[in-house]
């Protein structure tokens, strides 16, 4: 034993030693809560936050989102080079899905498809949307009014879609050469569409290629690039961290591959009837497609009805329907297990970078939902833009199969100042086209042939209109 009060360095070192670590532990003890206070900091903002996007983006997902995944062939029938940006930055399915998801699912339980093979109705689910659209047919057989449901209708999804043009009420109207009136309710369009078989060539710059059957090369690139901003973070976390997380990142593109790749199939186009031309009457289907206009489409029954039943319905499969409903579950809980990684076993900046990716993918459906952008690339947009960029002389679209077999769509477009003076153009078409047909069908009884249409709108009377097979309505 050293004497008490001998100076400390004459101590010895050990000695000295085990005081300085005494002295020096409460500031490791300090520092190492430091730490730990800073990461659970960390990982609560993270979780609020995951948490917040998660409620958030759940609301931006829409039903219409598994309608694409399910239907690849006509989501991306219409993909080119001009959509890449568009495709590539705004169509990712690695957000926050599961409450779209959760409704898809509803309904196809509320359809029946859960009960077994083939029992239950795809129409109205996201295996076969349905436009809720109805439409009225004059059976002159019996003199009767017919109606009936568009269903899918890919020739009215593709009418909807094209642009209703806008002048003020001082400007003139640029399809119609006639000044508004002081008053204007809510400017509309009477549209008239033609469908019927066509053979020979047709213009490929027109062209629409059928979107049933097997999935294109093509539809694979366009599905692998929509979730090229996925795949971009999924190889920077393998490059960085070196991470088996990076398998949240590869899970959308690859759930859609394979969905694509067992789609199920669906009926193509009737092929044209062997009967006489004069064997078939053509018939007048109104179509009233609020919001859009007024539509009729003209044509004989086995040109326009495939539409309005049959064509694009699935070729029902049960292990193919059985697969696609575990996709889309699938999907819905790419958030929820991202969430509890990132909360649980990422690192801080890991958690950071699913974050921001999170937050990136909500915005990206936001734009989605109220900007459409999935849709040029579909094929009743591409249909549109054919007829929106047609000359009032060549408002033609064509639909084509592989077999060769073609349906041509001939658009004519009325613009009118309000829904009533709309009503009064349709139906004085109408009339005057069932007075033709009377005619062709008894020419000792001839009438009026078709010829201008006059209307007249809140006690104003506005030009006649001529309406003419090939071109635009003149005012």
């Amino acid at each position: 034993m050293y004497p008490v009060g001998r100076p400390s360095f004459l101590q010895p070192s050990s000695s000295r030693q085990l005081r300085f670590e005494a002295d020096i532990s409460p500031l490791q003890d300090g520092w190492s809560q430091l730490r730990m206070s800073s990461g659970s900091e960390s990982t609560s903002v993270i979780s609020a936050l995951g948490t917040l996007i998660g409620y958030i983006g759940s609301e931006a997902a829409t039903d219409d989102l598994f309608e694409r995944l399910l239907w690849p062939q006509r989501c991306f029938n219409a993909f080119s080079w001009p959509d890449i940006i568009r495709v590539g930055l705004l169509n990712p399915m690695g957000g926050p899905m599961h409450k779209a998801a959760l409704t898809t699912l509803d309904k196809l339980h509320q359809n029946g498809l859960f009960e077994g093979p083939s029992l239950g109705n795809m129409l109205g689910t996201a295996f076969f949307h349905d436009t809720r659209l109805g439409y009225k047919m004059q059976d002159s057989l019996s003199n009767s009014i017919v109606e009936d449901y568009v269903r899918n209708g890919l020739w009215v999804q593709a009418i909807s879609h094209i642009p209703i043009l806008t002048t003020s009420q001082e400007d003139g109207n640029g399809e119609l050469g006639t000044k508004p009136p002081r008053l204007v309710r809510a400017r509309t369009v009477v549209n008239i569409l033609e469908l019927s078989y066509t053979d020979g060539k047709v213009e490929s710059s027109k062209t629409v290629k059928k979107d049933v059957g097997s999935v294109s090369f093509r539809t694979l690139l366009a599905i692998i690039w929509s979730e090229i901003t996925g795949i971009a973070m999924g190889v920077f976390v393998l490059a960085f961290w070196n991470s088996y997380f990076a398998f949240i990142w590869f899970l959308p593109v690859t759930l859609r591959l394979l969905s694509a790749l067992t789609t199920i199939k669906r009926e193509n186009l009737i092929p044209k009837p062997i009967v006489k031309e004069d064997e078939e009457e053509v018939k007048q289907f109104e179509i009233n497609t609020y919001g859009h206009g007024f539509l009729l489409v003209e044509g004989k029954e086995s040109a326009v009805l495939q539409f309005f039943r049959h064509y694009g319905h699935p070729i029902r499969n049960r292990v193919r329907e059985s697969l696609q409903m575990v996709i889309i579950v699938l999907l819905g809980l790419v958030f929820p297990v991202g969430l509890v990684c990132s909360l649980i076993w990422m690192p801080v900046g890991l958690q950071y970078l699913w974050l921001g990716y999170q937050l990136y993918a909500t915005m990206a459906m936001y734009t989605f939902r109220f900007t459409r952008n999935h849709q040029p690339t579909m094929s009743q947009a591409r249909l549109a833009q054919i007829f929106a960029n047609g000359t009032d002389e060549a408002r033609f679209a064509y639909l084509q199969d592989d077999n060769g077999t073609t349906v041509q769509g001939r658009l004519t477009r009325i613009y009118v100042r309000n829904y009533g003076e709309g009503q009064k153009v349709l139906h004085e078409y109408m009339r005057r086209r069932q007075d033709k047909a009377t005619q062709d069908r008894n020419p000792e009884h001839a009438s009026s042939d078709i010829g201008d249409i006059s209307v007249k709108s809140s006690g104003r009377s506005t030009p006649k209109a001529s309406v003419s097979n090939n071109s635009e309505v003149k005012g």
